[in-house]
């Protein structure tokens, strides 16, 4: 079937729209189509992502690592992915979809496999790089695709959709995961999470088409040139705006990755539940996350139906939703029982879902289509530092405390540090 890439933004033209009776037997909007399977992408990165989590105590036993050291093994993910996003970003904008996604898919499917196979910590090192690196694009592609097929004042609910599709990912990574690391082993779930990346880029592949056979490109994408990806680059980092995005970001991922790196092993090693049991209890904060990250659209799509204006209407939710996020986690490790304490680690993770949906979609009406993903990039680069931070201090914390209490504190302070950011930094647009 052939998708077309050119949206109006207002309703679905007939070149928008796709056959799709292999799927329901009636023409379909392929925006709706494209959006689906950027959510699978999205979806499925998470569950990579958080795979080793789900292990990290076999792991750990197997290679003699202490808290510090695995630690710093689960934050080479996002020191690769970091690394990577401004380049992500400026492809995202200026290369097609379609074969950029597809390489990158299977690329992190290869170094799922290559973990399974690994015969040292260096071999995960390398795995989990190759990792960060091959999905740092995929939400970049997705938020690109999006501004072009919704319009601003639309953008919020499947931008929404998007980021929940996170969320969900850690809802059923550490089910899944854990019930297969438990039962087989922790290689055996890398093969197998690495076996969904690889279905999802037959997928994607065999239904994305370019809008003419034969180009090798999307129509209107402009070609790579290096002075003026330069020159991009220098303009939007000249707004104080993309500053604020980017700091005002570490302290969302901060807080993502905080609970996606370690809520397992708190439950194994505070609580005292087996890896599976885990599993079950961690995907139970997840879930609310991905709630948090529906409604974050829901809420600002609504504000801006009531006349405000699409900052604000981003911005306001955001920052009480970080401030909510920031007061749950330091109170989290002080309850005194494994349900309370899940309690308030959901509400924690439904204010951060709500925060990632407004902070990405606040990206999107801060600046023209045209540069938006390498935007989000630069806002991305500074979530990509708290998914550094994230597991290095919290293991750290750990190591040194021998509790929780240090490192949701400190996970605490730097939520509250960008909710102020984004309060006072993210008031000028970039033009």
């Amino acid at each position: 079937m052939s998708v077309s890439e050119t949206a109006t933004g207002r309703g679905v033209s007939r070149r928008d729209q796709v056959s799709a009776s292999g799927l329901s037997g009636r023409t379909f909007p392929i925006r709706y189509v494209v959006l689906g399977l950027l959510i699978a992408a999205g979806c499925i990165s998470y569950i990579d992502r958080t795979a080793m989590a789900a292990a990290n105590v076999d792991i750990a036993r197997e290679f003699g690592l202490s808290f510090t050291e695995l630690g710093v093994l689960l934050s080479s993910f996002a020191s690769a992915y970091l690394i990577c996003q401004i380049p992500a970003g400026l492809l995202a904008d200026r290369v097609g979809g379609r074969w950029l996604l597809f390489a990158c898919l299977l690329l992190w499917s290869a170094a799922q496999w290559l973990s399974a196979l690994a015969g040292s910590v260096q071999d995960l090192l390398i795995a989990r790089c190759l990792l960060g690196v091959s999905e740092a694009p995929v939400f970049l592609v997705g938020t690109r695709l999006i501004t072009r097929y919704f319009e601003p004042d639309r953008r919020a609910t499947p931008v929404a959709c998007l980021n929940a599709s996170s969320s969900l990912g850690q809802v059923i990574g550490p089910m899944m995961l854990g019930a297969v690391s438990g039962a087989f082993g922790w290689r055996a779930m890398f093969v197998f999470v690495g076996g969904l990346s690889a279905v999802l880029a037959l997928l994607w592949i065999g239904i994305y088409r370019n809008p003419k056979a034969g180009v090798p490109a999307e129509a209107g994408v402009e070609p790579v040139r290096a002075e003026k990806v330069i020159h991009e680059l220098r303009r939007l980092l000249s707004f104080r705006t993309s500053w604020a995005l980017a700091g005002g970001f570490v302290g969302v991922i901060y807080l993502q990755w905080l609970y996606a790196a370690w809520l397992p092993t708190y439950f194994q090693t505070t609580r005292h539940f087996t890896v599976s049991q885990a599993g079950y209890l961690s995907s139970v904060p997840q879930f609310a996350g991905f709630i948090g990250g529906l409604a974050g659209g829901v809420v600002t799509d609504r504000l801006a139906c009531r006349g405000w204006s699409p900052a604000r209407a981003c911005r306001t939710p955001l920052v009480i939703a970080l401030l909510v996020a920031a007061a749950t986690t330091m109170l989290a490790p002080f309850c005194a029982t494994t349900t309370l304490s899940v309690f308030v680690m959901s509400v924690s993770l439904f204010a951060t879902g709500i925060a990632m949906t407004a902070g990405w979609t606040l990206g999107t009406v801060l600046i023209d289509e045209r540069s938006v993903a390498t935007l989000e990039a630069i806002q991305n680069m500074g979530g990509s530092f708290g998914a550094v931070m994230a597991p290095v201090l919290t293991g750290a914390a750990v190591q040194h405390s021998g509790s929780f209490v240090l490192a949701m504190g400190v996970a605490g302070v730097i939520t509250m540090g960008s909710a102020a950011l984004y309060r006072w930094g993210t008031s000028v647009r970039i033009v």
